[in-house]
């Protein structure tokens, strides 16, 4: 296989994966209006993920690429409406679509792939961010890898669901691959690996901080680099289910911070800035001076001058002074030359 293009296919996921942690870093999407991400949430992308596939070999050709470019038409909005304005953002997304599917219908195939690119790694960014930013936990997000390893292991390695997929949309407008040539294999990666490759470090970023995001984007790009290298050197010929040997990765990072930091931050606490919140907060050391006034020490025998129920003025454990009241408490004691304020408690 063309080891430059390969080279080439994982400089693009390097750079995508750095444009999302700082979109992450520099733009706030703007929050849902109810609700936050369950496992149930989960599970119902996962199996929109599954269907897809299979509901798009079914239909046509045309159909296929009409949807998947009002898909992207949708996602470039929302990803570039917190930089450039709601108006804006649709007339970029419009114009980027409508350019696209015009360099296709004049046949001009590089060009198309080229721009489908562009558009599917501003897509992905603006996803990834949205999930990210929205609520999704490091919990859900190593459950959704878990589930997409089964499920890749299954469809490209068991079957071939995903090399027809491969075919039907290789060498279409808005197809859902990254694609940097269309040869017999194809040097491509699909839409749910990119997807979860920039997804994950924002994810460990808003749960566990930089060093775990940074991790996870290294390990991502590691997979990605080691596969590439199996097929430069011949040893995998055919489709590879990279997300089966990215999953796990995932969730034992996961397992791994969250036993390391004792829990992943919420979603308020990143956007505070905060650590997390400590799960049991240790007793704090209890104020000498209240302890003294519990057992205060009488080294003037004014304890024994005070009646019971009348106020000791308590100063570093010694009763200092008293009275029938708190206030006639500390006068006594400062008239007995203490210059502090004291504690008072009752006989």
């Amino acid at each position: 296989m063309n080891t430059a293009a390969l080279v080439g296919l994982n400089a693009c996921v390097a750079a995508i994966t750095a444009a999302g942690a700082a979109y992450f870093g520099r733009v706030r999407m703007p929050r849902p209006p109810v609700g936050k991400y369950e496992l149930p949430d989960i599970a119902v992308v996962f199996v929109v993920v599954v269907a897809a596939p299979l509901v798009y070999l079914v239909m046509p050709r045309v159909a296929v690429s009409v949807v998947f470019g009002l898909v992207l038409c949708a996602a470039l909005q929302f990803t570039l409406a917190p930089l450039l304005g709601g108006g804006r953002a649709s007339a970029v997304a419009l114009a980027a679509v409508a350019v696209t599917a015009a360099f296709a219908f004049a046949d001009r195939t590089i060009t198309v792939m080229v721009l489908t690119d562009v558009l599917l790694a501003v897509a992905v960014v603006g996803v990834a961010n949205m999930w990210a930013q929205s609520g999704m936990r490091s919990s859900h997000a190593a459950w959704f890898a878990g589930a997409l390893a089964c499920y890749d292991l299954v469809a490209t390695g068991l079957t071939s669901v995903m090399d027809r997929f491969a075919a039907q949309v290789m060498g279409l407008p808005f197809a859902p691959l990254l694609a940097v040539t269309r040869t017999d294999p194809p040097v491509a990666l699909g839409l749910g690996d990119l997807l979860l490759l920039v997804l994950f470090p924002l994810v460990a970023v808003k749960a566990f901080g930089r060093a775990a995001g940074l991790l996870a984007a290294v390990v991502g790009l590691a997979v990605s680099c080691v596969v590439s290298l199996l097929f430069a050197q011949g040893v995998l010929t055919g489709a590879f289910p990279l997300l089966t040997a990215l999953g796990p990765l995932i969730v034992v990072q996961h397992l791994l911070w969250t036993r390391a930091r004792g829990g992943e931050r919420t979603s308020a606490e990143w956007r505070a800035g905060t650590p997390r919140a400590a799960a049991a907060t240790a007793s704090p050391e209890p104020d000498p001076a209240l302890l003294g006034a519990l057992e205060p020490a009488d080294t003037q025998g004014l304890r024994a001058e005070a009646s019971d129920g009348d106020w000791l003025a308590v100063l570093d454990g010694r009763v200092v002074g008293y009275g029938t009241s708190p206030g006639q408490a500390r006068r006594d004691a400062g008239r007995r030359g203490c210059e502090e304020v004291p504690v008072v408690r009752q006989n």
